[in-house]
């Protein structure tokens, strides 16, 4: 295992700790006194020969693990280029923790302050065990007074600044003592007075000279005490730089990776590197050293070394934690680390077992019906999996590991929510021009910056920007860095504010040391510019740019921003003005620097929301917006939209501009309604069209149109983590105007693939273009917006003053011909409905989920709904008593669902349906892993046990989840999640708010329960809805 994790350069208290103790690598518990009762096939110790337990000869071969490994990707392909490779290195020399992870740079300058506080902690401590008499010489005696002199550091130090070249094998010391200190019973192989051992050929660099004539020097991987025996003679500086400049680098790819760590398989294990061999951590650090991967020394660190890292602490199920080895294995490779030791993951074998190749000692089994376990001695760098020491009092090495580095790319979804990411290697002022790109674009806010106000810089961009970060660098020059908001996408979006930003020249920098990403300057002005004028009349706004990729990227980022809050929390706001008023929330907050936000009185229903969102941000921004008058549709007929479409040109009477944008909102709001999202795929002539099915296509702002008329907007795809799942949230809005978030499941993302009378599904905003030069005459304009073969259709508003001013709007054709992610696409009506949401759950969680986890999930989204139908119940028998009761006529037929007045707002059936779908895909579930097990990473002989976990699992979930009613006498009843999941069949008649509370919650009738009931509907409407009740037995609304 690895002396170097015993004490590293700066020792904290849980280091010093692990100075006295084995970690691992020795067997330290009390069996020598059981030894002489040890029955012959149970000895306290035996060496083990090639292969190990489980590991077969061809496991043991390069050839083999080349062939697994190209399941991860290309084995030629560069995991990380040469430039990559020296930011990585830079990175790593910043500070984390009050010192850098990486090797030191010998030719850097020595902090001699930060240099002796090290040594006086150190000494410190050692001398502190020394004196305790925990650590001991080789006889296994204390070291007398005469040699314990040296651990008091001499003030002041004798300090020197000389380079070294080691000539033969010598210890680097951890204290200023030439021998070995070991705890008792003296065990010669594990020399706690080793921190490492230098091989030939190493630099060292001489710091100062210590009185006992050793040296105190460092190595760029450790602090510690030589002779010079072993050293040459003095180098100078030109020496050593030639000796960096001339060292060839091989490709950092994968088959060059695992030819290098093969190339050392069998060399013997040394503590510390005794004798020339190789603990854990030094076999890592010199199979990367060829790629120029400078690992620091001890394992607890080179933990801590990779591009991004992963804590797994916390996983305890076995497979969960296979799958997330595998995971991070398509990222890079991969380094397992628990405390003591590290080792190089290999892959899964045919058999679907995890193995790794690692320098080792031992390991423990224990001797079945005894209470004694056996020190099993590897002592060499060998191939194994990862069950050795299952069932010893030291666990398995799988059940260990805590914590997944990888060397590579970045996360991507399956891992990025718990990723730690190194830190970003320096940035620097950019000495020539300064420019961003549509692809990854820096915007500002205020439009107008100014010192009197905070400063809000804002990076979007399509492609995983990798570890760059977002850099400030003020008039003078000076590094500014607030705190990073980062959303998480897509796209790819971060924010930093400045609160009192000086006036001048800012610069923004998003950038990972010399790899430019984007780059901006921003003036800040002293005092804030004077309101623009507005003429009493004339356009909601006049544009004044383009859509494209970065506005698109800023409208996901503004929306995702607005609507963030802990996924766990089932927030609503009263009102979208609540929101949009909010600094934190709004990413344009007072962007036009008027205090416009105050002023608003934003309050859109269900299907107004996008529209509001969308042409918030458009006004904002001053860019282009257009909407389209459709109808409704009917049983046999699709909704379709006109060809005219009204716009931001449409004239407005407002002597300013926020109020302009009210009255263009109001306009707005009398004209769309919830089919304008729900029209065909193919129809040319709408606001929306149908998107690829992927992340990137349906982000944040993206429409998600159901098939009855519920609309809702993509506000976050929250990463599924470690020990949670993903979330897809999306936003919506109820007829009286609150706005909540769901959750994306079955229960509130209704879908249906059939497209024959609507067109449900995610939806993105129809690209425009704003051509003034453009001046089609009046009468053709209209045909050619009916056109669906046109390229490009040209549409007016049907205000006779702006007939002459033209868009350019993108048909279908012409989207998906463009591709991208806005490509015209219908591949979420390919299949089925399940095809659908097993689509989704997979882009929700693209690693394989444990079942139990995902079982519940549901159980949560579940009680959710519940929660939110709770208030809509209780909201219905509010009214009913604020009118004595008053019977509320019941639409007939569809309108059942759709309608105006009370029965709109205090009835459920719209709510009931979606619970009842609910309930199904709650109770369905475990048949569903039964089915296809491998959605969840279940190997096929687990499948049986895994269901069986499920459906126990369902079973106490639903049973310890609770929720109260207030029944028609006002006492509260409680009912589980098992009671109403029970009442499934009443559930499908308890929608009508002329019943009683007790009947809407399906109270059985003549049950206690149902007692305080004192109200039924009319027996006319009771044989309505049991005419009526096939639709929500099928779960299928009429048309």
């Amino acid at each position: 295992m690895d002396a170097g994790s015993q004490i590293a350069l700066r020792l904290a208290v849980a280091a010093a700790l692990c100075l006295v103790s084995a970690s691992g690598c020795r067997n330290d518990g009390p069996q020598a006194a059981d030894a002489p009762t040890r029955p012959a096939w149970c000895p306290e110790t035996r060496e083990v020969d090639s292969p190990l337990a489980h590991v077969s000869p061809a496991h043991e071969t390069l050839e083999y693990w080349l062939a697994r490994n190209e399941a991860y990707g290309p084995l030629d392909e560069p995991l990380m280029d040469g430039a990559a490779v020296r930011r990585h290195r830079l990175a790593l020399q910043e500070p984390r923790d009050g010192e850098p992870i990486g090797q030191a740079d010998l030719l850097a300058p020595v902090d001699r302050e930060a240099l002796q506080a090290q040594l006086d902690e150190r000494l410190a401590y050692m001398r502190r065990r020394l004196e305790a008499e925990e650590l001991f010489d080789s006889r296994g005696k204390k070291l007398d007074a005469e040699l314990l002199g040296p651990f008091d550091a001499p003030s002041p130090i004798d300090a020197m600044d000389e380079w070294r070249v080691v000539e033969k094998l010598e210890a680097l010391r951890c204290g200023p003592y030439d021998g070995g200190l070991f705890t008792a019973p003296i065990d010669p192989d594990f020399d706690r007075n080793r921190c490492s051992t230098m091989r030939e050929g190493e630099l060292i660099q001489l710091l100062a000279r210590w009185p006992n004539g050793m040296y105190l020097a460092r190595t760029p991987y450790a602090l510690g005490w030589v002779r010079s025996e072993a050293l040459s003679s003095a180098i100078d500086r030109e020496a050593v730089e030639s000796r960096a400049r001339a060292r060839e680098l091989r490709a950092f790819t994968r088959r060059e990776l695992l030819t290098a760590a093969f190339a050392m398989s069998g060399e013997p294990y040394g503590w510390g590197g005794k004798d020339g061999g190789y603990d854990c951590s030094r076999f890592l650090l010199d199979v990367f050293a060829d790629f120029g991967i400078e690992l620091p020394r001890h394992s607890a660190r080179q933990a801590m070394a990779g591009t991004f890292s992963v804590d797994v602490s916390s996983v305890d199920d076995r497979n969960e934690k296979r799958l997330l080895l595998e995971a991070s294995a398509h990222r890079g490779i991969v380094l397992l680390h628990f405390p003591g030791h590290i080792m190089l993951y290999l892959g899964t074998s045919e058999e679907g077992v995890p193995m790794a190749i690692h320098a080792f000692s031992e390991y423990v089994t224990p001797c079945e019906g005894l209470d004694l376990e056996t020190v099993n001695r590897v002592d060499r760098v060998a191939v194994s999996d990862l069950s050795l020491g299952k069932g010893s009092s030291r666990r398995d090495f799988l059940s260990r590991i805590t914590r997944l580095t990888v060397l590579g790319k970045t996360p991507g979804p399956a891992l990025v929510a718990n990723a730690e990411l190194r830190p970003n290697a320096p940035v620097a002022l950019p000495q020539g021009r300064c420019a961003d790109t549509k692809q990854t674009a820096i915007f500002r806010s205020p439009q107008r910056p100014d010192s009197s106000r905070p400063l809000r810089v804002i990076v979007t961009g399509e492609r995983d920007p990798g570890l760059a970060s977002l850099v400030l660098f003020a008039p003078d020059g000076s590094r500014v860095t607030p705190a990073q908001h980062v959303l998480d996408g897509p796209p790819h979006s971060r924010w930093v504010e400045v609160p009192q930003p000086e006036a001048g020249r800012w610069t923004a920098v998003f950038a990972d040391g010399d790899l430019l990403r984007a780059c901006e300057s921003i003036s800040v002005a002293k005092y804030p510019a004077p309101p623009a004028k507005r003429s009493s009349a004339g356009p909601a706004w006049e544009p004044g740019r383009a859509w494209a990729r970065d506005s698109e990227n800023l409208f996901a980022a503004f929306v995702e921003q607005l609507f963030r809050e802990p996924i766990g929390d089932d927030v609503t706001w009263s009102r979208l003005q609540e929101l949009i008023g909010e600094r934190d929330r709004n990413l344009l907050y007072d962007y036009r620097s008027v205090g416009e936000d105050a002023r608003l009185d934003l309050e859109p229903d269900c299907a107004d929301l996008p529209y509001f969102l969308r042409a918030y941000f458009a006004w904002k921004l001053r860019l282009p917006f257009v909407y389209r008058a459709c109808t409704r549709g009917r049983k046999d007929t699709p909704p379709v939209c006109e060809p005219t479409v009204f716009s931001n040109l449409d004239a407005v009477p407002d002597s300013n501009d926020v109020g302009a944008f009210r009255r263009f909102a109001r306009r707005m709001a009398g004209t769309v309604h919830s089919s304008s999202p729900r029209t065909l795929p193919t129809d040319d002539q709408t606001d929306l069209y149908p998107l690829r099915s992927n992340r990137r296509a349906m982000r944040p702002g993206t429409v998600f149109a159901d098939p009855y008329g519920h609309v809702l907007v993509v506000a976050r795809w929250k990463p599924q983590g470690v020990s949670d799942y993903g979330v897809l949230i999306g936003a919506d809005a109820q007829p009286d105007g609150t706005v909540g978030r769901r959750r994306f499941w079955r229960g509130s993302f209704l879908f249906t693939p059939n497209t024959d009378r609507v067109g449900a599904g995610f939806k993105g905003w129809r690209p425009i273009r704003y051509t003034p030069d453009l001046t089609p005459a009046p009468d053709t304009a209209t045909a050619t917006a009916t056109d669906p073969a046109t390229a490009t259709a040209a549409a007016t508003a049907t205000d006779p003053a702006t007939a002459t001013q033209p868009w350019r709007i993108s048909t279908n054709d012409q989207l998906r011909k463009a591709g991208g992610i806005r490509a015209w696409s219908d591949a979420q009506y390919e299949g089925s409905a399940d095809d659908f949401y097993a689509a989704m759950e997979t882009m929700i969680n693209p690693r394989a989920l444990d079942p139990v986890r995902m079982q519940t999930s549901l159980v949560d989204a579940l009680e959710e709904s519940v929660q939110r139908r709770l208030s809509s119940v209780q909201n219905g028998e509010d009214f009913m008593k604020s009118e004595g009761y008053a019977p509320i006529d019941m639409p007939r037929g569809s309108a059942l669902f759709l309608t105006t007045g009370p029965w709109e707002d205090y009835s459920t059936p719209s709510r009931d349906m979606r619970l009842l779908i609910s309930v199904d895909a709650v109770l369905s579930f475990p048949d569903s892993v039964a089915a296809h097990p491998e959605r969840f990473g279940i190997l096929a002989p687990d499948r049986d046990a895994a269901v069986q976990q499920v459906r126990a699992a369902l079973q106490t979930e639903l049973e310890k989840r609770s929720f109260e009613y207030r029944r028609s006498d006002g006492t509260a009843w409680k009912l589980t999640l098992a009671d109403l999941v029970a009442r499934e069949k009443a559930m499908e008649l308890a929608y009508n708010p002329n019943d009683c509370v007790e009947i809407r919650w399906g109270a059985p009738e003549g049950s206690e329960e149902r007692a305080t009931c004192q109200r039924r509907a009319s027996q006319p409407q009771q044989k309505r809805m049991r005419s009526y009740r096939q639709w929500f037995a099928k779960r299928e609304r009429p048309g």
